[in-house]
């Protein structure tokens, strides 16, 4: 099976120490691999692959054992390992509502989910919700065969946590559009609380203009007036169609030194820039 990859690399090393932190982006259309220095605070290492559409889980973890043969920096030793998994199995449940008993039955009202699969789940906004998901379990596996301890979360946890950190002490609230290659997720908080989430799935720009405005639409905003911010992966054919349609977007800019040869590609990634 052919995989497109991509690789930034920042400098090679010929010895490694528990400075350096992994963290593992896992999903059904591709991963990617992330070390951060942590005494430099600077991404040390990324590279990136591609699957192809309508990839199963087993196929991903046979590219991602390939991946750890391909990259020598990946098998050094870390101070920490984390997994960030990506699908739509996932819901937020209230706090106050929630049993761990009972975890795998909220997902099925909104996912396609079999009565064995292995339930994990987040707690978010200091425990006032749980984020109940369903991970790769083949994938932690194989990491904790690995490396014996990691840690790991759903993606949408992380985005809900930095949007959350954002907006606190906002007077005007925004709405945050993150994009991905074929899916975008919407979240908005209103005095600090959680108004909104949802993932939608897209193939064209019309789909992400159609679900944003209609996003608007039921949380009664005006979208000549709402900020939209933009995270991840913007193209330059979204960017054009959702300001033909919203007066007031900016993009996400991360805390990333604007010096870092890894600025341009990682600037608006609000999820693996938030990961460490």
């Amino acid at each position: 099976m052919e995989t497109g990859q991509k690789t930034i690399q920042k400098k090679t090393r010929i010895e490694r120490t528990s400075n350096m932190k992994l963290s593992i982006h896992i999903s059904l259309n591709g991963f990617s691999f992330c070390i951060i220095d942590l005494i430099s605070k600077e991404i040390d290492f990324l590279r990136k692959y591609s699957l192809p559409k309508n990839s199963t889980p087993k196929e991903l973890l046979k590219t991602l054992k390939k991946g750890f043969k391909e990259n020598n920096e990946l098998n050094n030793r870390f101070s920490s390992v984390k997994i960030i998994h990506y699908n739509n199995l996932s819901t937020i449940v209230p706090e106050a509502l929630f049993d761990k008993n009972n975890a795998l039955s909220y997902l099925k009202f909104n996912s396609k989910i079999l009565q064995n699969d292995y339930v994990a789940y987040d707690r978010i906004f200091n425990n006032e919700c749980v984020n109940v998901y369903i991970p790769y379990v083949n994938i932690n596996n194989y990491i904790f065969k690995k490396f014996n301890s990691f840690v790991y979360n759903h993606y949408s946890s992380i985005i809900l946590e930095k949007v959350k950190l954002n907006e606190k002490n906002t007077t005007t609230p925004s709405l945050y559009l993150n994009i991905n290659d074929n899916h975008m997720e919407l979240t908005y908080f209103l005095k600090n609380k959680l108004m909104f989430y949802n993932r939608f799935n897209f193939t064209t720009k019309e789909d992400v203009i159609y679900y944003l405005l209609f996003a608007i639409d039921q949380l009664k905003l005006n979208p000549e007036e709402i900020p939209v911010v933009i995270t991840g992966n913007i193209s330059e054919d979204n960017y054009k169609i959702i300001y033909k349609y919203i007066r007031n977007v900016s993009i996400f800019n991360s805390e990333i030194n604007h010096d870092s040869k890894f600025y341009n590609s990682l600037k608006s990634d609000i999820t693996l820039l938030n990961s460490f």
